[in-house]
């Protein structure tokens, strides 16, 4: 069971839902997996991972309000781009076990590192739209050429629970919204990094 960010006392009932939804989806993708049914698997396991970004984004309103993204992302990508930042600030959190010393950090080849890593990766698949239309096209069929081949989603769909269940560990962690929020904030709203860092201790 998933638990509920400290942050977000003001609004319990509405993170345990969607919490609640999240655990759904993606139990119902373990169902449908089991089934061989792997492309609506992958669809199903990306909406629970979405409902996890949710939570995040709600919070993070409700501590203060987000700036409104300057490019046209659709909610379901901010979703995405919420728990690709709070995986980035868990990495960041495994990265300086003691804490980060932000004067004497040395951001290129921090963001060299990041870029190469897995989370890295993750959040450029999301920026640019790939993860959605992937589940877009394991639900819908819009284009011969653009199927989602069941060989496909059942290479990848095991990747999506794997991050789902990161994210779920991650969430726990003030200091992994925080730095989650900076990061968002940074590739999503086009605030700088430094700017949020020194607005809020991380």
């Amino acid at each position: 069971m998933m638990r509920l960010p400290a942050v977000a006392a003001a609004h319990p009932q509405q993170l345990s839902v969607i919490l609640g939804k999240a655990t759904r989806l993606l139990d119902d993708a373990r169902l449908l997996v089991d089934r061989r049914r792997y492309a609506s698997a992958f669809a199903l396991a990306v909406l629970g991972m979405e409902e996890i970004g949710k939570v995040l984004l709600t919070s993070w309103e409700a501590e203060q309000p987000l700036a409104k993204a300057k490019k046209r992302y659709s909610q379901h990508i901010l979703k995405q781009a919420a728990v690709a930042n709070l995986l980035a600030g868990a990495l960041l959190a495994r990265t300086f076990p003691h804490g980060v010393d932000w004067k004497m950090l040395d951001t290129n080849a921090l963001t060299e590192a990041f870029n190469d890593s897995d989370e890295g990766r993750l959040l450029v698949l999301i920026r640019e739209g790939h993860l959605d239309r992937r589940k877009q096209e394991s639900l819908y069929q819009d284009d011969l050429i653009t199927a989602v081949e069941d060989e496909f989603a059942e290479l990848h769909v095991g990747g999506i629970f794997d991050i789902a269940r990161h994210a779920q560990e991650a969430l726990a962690s003030p200091f992994n919204r925080a730095a989650a929020r900076a990061f968002y904030e940074a590739t999503v709203l086009g605030i700088s990094v430094i700017d949020r860092i020194n607005s809020q201790t991380l």
